[in-house]
């Protein structure tokens, strides 16, 4: 290769630099696959416990929604009215609200968060009107419970019940999403590895090429000298590496030998 022709290095340093090549390509591939497999592990754990908690959140405020309109309904029958039935308390549900929009992971979500907030203020207005309700007869009451705050109360519920189930979604994806990471992960390790193995053969075939073959032609060329008394004419151009020299050398002295042999003569 005309590379080698330019850069004068020698076996040991060629042999060692192919090597150490390779040894950097296999490193590059573990670090990459470790990188990727702790990105991926990081992502899919916070992604995980984020929709886990939006769900918890989401079915306390359900419950929680539940109780009081459940206990307006079997107050509103009663006779002789003391006092004005509690509702959802307004900072309860916005304090769980704002930890809500925290753990939301997608888009869907938080569109759905917004018509739950919108949902509830809707409900909390026509809550107001209990101060004058209360004081209604019960047909009134049980009418204005029925046709206005049920009403309202069923957007919020179905609402959250939305929510609840786009969170519980939110974890199968990202069970689909650990899957497909996982093989992102492996993927670099995968490439490099492959382009490792090309390596080691392009090695194998420079040490056939630069190291395994000149020796054999070498000893070709000895072997053809001493038994049949050819002339030794291995030739190659390697950069002038130890192997280049040692058969120059070789060369040499069988010069040297012939010399000899004709002054013996």
């Amino acid at each position: 290769m005309p590379i080698f022709k330019k850069i004068k290095l020698g076996v040991r340093s060629k042999i060692f630099a192919a090597s150490l090549v390779i040894a950097l390509m296999l490193l590059l591939s573990g670090g990459m696959a470790f990188f990727e497999f702790g990105r991926m592990s990081r992502y899919i754990s916070e992604f995980i416990s984020n929709s886990i908690l939006s769900v918890d959140l989401t079915r306390n405020l359900l419950n929680t929604s539940e109780r009081y309109h459940s206990d307006l309904f079997r107050q509103i029958g009663g006779d002789g009215l003391l006092a004005q039935p509690e509702t959802i308390p307004d900072d309860e549900f916005e304090s769980v609200m704002d930890r809500l929009y925290t753990v939301l992971a997608s888009e869907q979500e938080r569109m759905i968060a917004d018509s739950v907030r919108y949902a509830y203020s809707a409900y909390m207005q026509v809550s107001l009107e209990i101060e004058t309700v209360w004081l209604l007869p019960q047909d009134d009451r049980t009418d204005w419970y029925f046709n206005r705050l049920q009403t309202v109360y069923a957007k919020l519920r179905n609402y959250l019940t939305r929510l609840s189930d786009a969170s519980q979604s939110a974890i199968t994806d990202s069970y689909n999403s650990l899957q497909d990471s996982y093989y992102r992960s492996i993927m670099p390790g995968i490439v490099a590895n492959a382009a490792s193995i090309v390596l080691i053969m392009l090695f194998v075939y420079f040490l056939s090429h630069y190291v395994v073959q000149p020796m054999v032609r070498m000893s070709r060329g000895l072997k053809d000298y001493r038994h049949s008394g050819k002339s030794y004419n291995v030739t190659f151009d390697y950069g002038g590496d130890q192997i280049q020299s040692m058969n120059e050398d070789i060369k040499e002295l069988i010069d040297e030998n012939k010399s000899i042999k004709k002054r013996g003569v």
